[in-house]
């Protein structure tokens, strides 16, 4: 009923009730009956009044389903409000995985499960620095070091050999200290009746990054005996050019080739420094290969005051990073469907509250109809539309629900987030019953009245009827069983009534739109019923 309720009065005449609740309607805003229902992660839905309109309390407004997300993430937003954003692009432990540290729960457990950790005290987690998922881990000096013991399927298990390896994370210190250790793995590796040292680290020096590997690569066969050329260890050290900028986030690669002995350190994705471990110290020579003695620990943060995050070591060589927080496929996030508590209700606008810094950005989509029960992802078509526009008069229906779908930036270094949204309609309910019925007994037959129901959309009216109160479940009256369409017409008389039978009757009003089917009965919407009455048919009643 998206028009003025009019007054038409009870017959031809017209009161004065009936012209002054007319220019009291009339003066009623064009969006007095605006209803809003304002659904937001993690929070139940509500319905509340349009601005200006007073309410007593806000009602819960009912939805089906929960929100529905796809590479999308739940974080604290403004005054810790839950809202939805990219989630990080992450690695995820698979076959060519050997070590894998989220540092996304207190744990920090090794994700692809080839190594353990030791006991101690260790790092802490903190949340709210992370620069990748729900965590990073904190260091605070040698009491806080991590230390991991490898498996017998490790990269470092006692007597492996391996060729491409790659060692990558996210670094974040407070200081950038001289002599901080980041990473330490120390060995003895047996070569004949000799027992030889070995070793890598990773350490600041001059406030830069600096690699050491002593005795950690061999000739191809492990053994220098007979070598000739070849050197009887090899140290390498790789020492980044660019220094460390304290309490910022940036990103740490190193990487061997086995194939042609290269072995390059990368800061943010840009080579620092680089050297081939071969037999001449170049592209060409005999390529040396790691080769590990016995099983020993690997400390991360010995002596490091700082965080660190997404710790990885994997089995090949790593050639396009994850530099960046976001990816470029964009999330998916689906409202729950909401019901506007009626058929044919007008869907006004949807309003999103939503941020989307940079270039950023978000599109969204809905859609609406009267049945919601066949819905899948993609079915019905989903209407592209520009929260807090006005929508055309055919989004119509009940069952309403958004669709966002949320982009990062160029650099995938901001991510759009969506806190809230608010559907904008006008109800439609069905017509109220009649005020007043009158129910007057004649011989087989009970004549009913009743007064005309002001709306502007009325279709007719259903008359029911039963033997029992409450209770319209009535057969036998010659214009058929309960309930009877009696148009539009403000009387019916049932006839064909059984004498001394105490009937009871209540009407109810059907909307215009719907067309009526076989039967009789209208497929538009009926309202409830009226107040009841009763009426015995008697051979003695005029």
């Amino acid at each position: 009923m998206y028009g003025r309720m009019k007054l038409l009065g009870i017959g031809k005449g017209r009161t004065f009730a009936s012209f002054l609740s007319l220019a009291l309607l009339a003066a009623i805003p064009a969006r007095a009956l605006e209803e809003r229902i304002v659904v937001a992660p993690g929070q139940t839905a509500v319905r509340e009044a349009a601005p200006g309109v007073s309410v007593v309390a806000k009602d819960v407004a009912p939805t089906f389903g929960d929100w529905v997300v796809d590479g999308a993430s739940l974080r604290s937003g403004f005054r810790g409000a839950p809202e939805y954003v990219l989630a990080n692009s992450l690695y995820e432990a698979d076959a060519t995985t050997d070590l894998l540290l989220p540092f996304d729960d207190q744990a920090m457990g090794d994700a692809a499960a080839r190594w353990t950790r030791a006991e101690g005290e260790g790092p802490s987690l903190d949340s709210r620095r992370a620069i990748l998922g729900g965590g990073a881990a904190s260091f605070s000096g040698p009491e806080s070091a991590l230390v991991l013991r490898p498996g017998p399927t490790a990269l470092f298990a006692s007597a492996s050999r391996f060729r491409d390896f790659s060692i990558e994370f996210w670094l974040y210190p407070a200081n950038a200290e001289n002599g901080e250790a980041i990473v330490m793995w120390q060995s003895i590796r047996k070569s004949g009746n000799e027992a030889l040292p070995q070793r890598l680290s990773c350490l600041i020096a001059a406030g830069r990054l600096s690699w050491t590997f002593s005795g950690f690569f061999v000739p191809p066969g492990g053994s220098f005996r007979g070598a000739g050329a070849f050197p009887r260890n090899v140290d390498i050290t790789l020492t980044a050019k660019s220094p460390l900028i304290p309490r910022s986030w940036s990103h740490h690669l190193l990487r061997f080739d086995g194939d042609t002995g290269l072995l390059e350190y990368l800061v943010d994705g840009v080579p620092e420094a680089m050297t081939y471990v071969t037999s001449t110290g170049h592209e060409g020579g005999t390529v040396f290969e790691p080769a590990i003695g016995g099983a020993s620990p690997l400390v991360i943060g010995p002596d490091y005051t700082g965080l660190l995050d997404e710790f990885r070591v994997e089995r090949s060589f790593v050639s396009a990073p994850k530099l960046h927080p976001y990816g470029r496929d964009g999330a998916l996030v689906l409202t729950p469907i909401v019901d506007l508590g009626y058929t044919h209700s007008r869907l006004l606008g949807i309003d999103a509250e939503s941020k989307s810094p940079g270039t950023t950005g978000i599109d969204f989509s809905y859609r609406i109809a009267d049945e919601a029960s066949a819905w899948r992802l993609d079915s019905p078509a989903w209407i592209p539309l520009r929260p807090g526009e006005e929508l055309p008069d055919t989004a119509l229906g009940r069952f309403v629900q958004l669709r966002a779908e949320l982009y990062a930036d160029g650099t995938g270094s901001l991510t759009p987030s969506l806190s809230s949204v608010t559907f904008r309609f006008e109800p439609d309910p069905p017509p109220p019953p009649p005020s007043k019925i009158l129910a007057i007994p004649h011989d087989g037959s009970i004549e009913l009245r009743w007064t005309r129901v002001p709306v502007e959309d009325l279709g007719g009216y259903l008359v029911f009827y039963g033997d029992n109160p409450g209770e319209y479940f009535g057969k036998g009256a010659l214009e058929g069983d309960s309930p009877v369409d009696a148009g539009d017409n403000l009387s019916m008389t049932l006839t064909g009534l059984t004498n001394g039978r105490l009937y009871f009757f209540a009407i109810a009003s059907y909307d215009k739109p719907g067309s009526r089917a076989a039967g009789g009965i209208p497929t538009a919407r009926a309202g409830a019923t009226s107040v009841e009455v009763a009426a015995r048919p008697s051979r003695t009643s005029q």
